[in-house]
């Protein structure tokens, strides 16, 4: 797992934005020094789900996110990716805000842009979840409480590569998650999960150019070497359908990837 500290983000002074004075900024720093845990507070959970034809499954997904975990407020953010089947419309018609690409994008994007609307909402804890019911919404305390008690900055579920998984899944999960370690020097039990949360500082290191299935490498990749703190949570293994989500095709294509992170870092 990655270990260590986050680095701090260098504030930006935008063109024709007025630098503060040092008297103004005092307020700020007495408040940090005599309350040195308000920047560890969150006010908001956002759970951002990707969705493309899930209009069978992603109502129940919806109707078991509470509407508060660990008593923060929960905002359901919904990408539709070019979905036919009206799944923008169950996404609705359960409370959720539902954010439609024209057309399909893929997975990466879609979580791009549920992630900046959460950020926009005031969400400062983020939840990547599937729309097809393959992760549990009873799971989120377990996924957020390392991030709100100050654990963690990244919290990964993580599968047991079982027989609930289809052989080829199994063996390409088990395959990239081996090679990952040997790759790039930090060991986590399943890499391809979809089921994590981070802060929003987390974010913007893990902050992925992937728009397809090698997104949830990608930003394990970038967590390493940003050495975020990270935690794994089991999770049920839960397959609905053998034949969808990520081919041995789309396996072939991360691996591409990972071999050219490997040699661009």
């Amino acid at each position: 797992m990655g270990g260590g500290g986050a680095c701090s983000r260098a504030t930006e002074i935008f063109p024709g934005e007025s630098r503060p004075e040092a008297t103004d900024l005092l307020p700020i720093i007495t408040r940090r020094l005599l309350d040195p845990d308000s920047t560890a507070r969150h006010h908001r959970v956002g759970v951002v789900i990707p969705a493309r034809n899930e209009a069978a499954r992603i109502g129940q997904v919806l109707a078991e996110i509470a509407n508060r975990v660990e008593d923060l407020p929960v905002l359901a953010l919904v990408v539709d990716d070019g979905s036919t089947d009206g799944t923008d419309d169950v996404a609705r018609g359960h409370g959720a805000r539902v954010i439609t690409h024209a057309i399909n994008l893929g997975k990466g994007a879609a979580m791009k842009t549920g992630c900046a609307a959460g950020l926009a909402a005031g969400c400062d804890v983020l939840v990547l979840m599937d729309a097809d019911g393959q992760h549990r919404p009873t799971d989120l305390p377990a996924i957020v409480g390392p991030i709100l008690s100050g654990e963690a900055d990244l919290v990964l579920g993580r599968r047991r590569f079982t027989g609930q998984m289809p052989a080829t899944a199994r063996l390409g999960n088990w395959g990239l998650t081996r090679l990952f370690t040997v790759m790039f020097g930090a060991a986590y039990g399943d890499t391809q999960c979809g089921l994590r949360a981070f802060t929003s500082d987390a974010y913007h290191k893990v902050d992925w150019l992937a728009t397809d299935y090698a997104v949830e490498t990608e930003m394990l990749v970038r967590a390493a070497r940003a050495r975020l703190r990270t935690v794994e949570v089991d999770i049920e293994t839960i397959y609905h359908d053998v034949y969808k989500g990520t081919t041995m095709l789309d396996g072939l294509r991360i691996l591409a990837q990972m071999i050219r992170w490997r040699l661009s870092g």
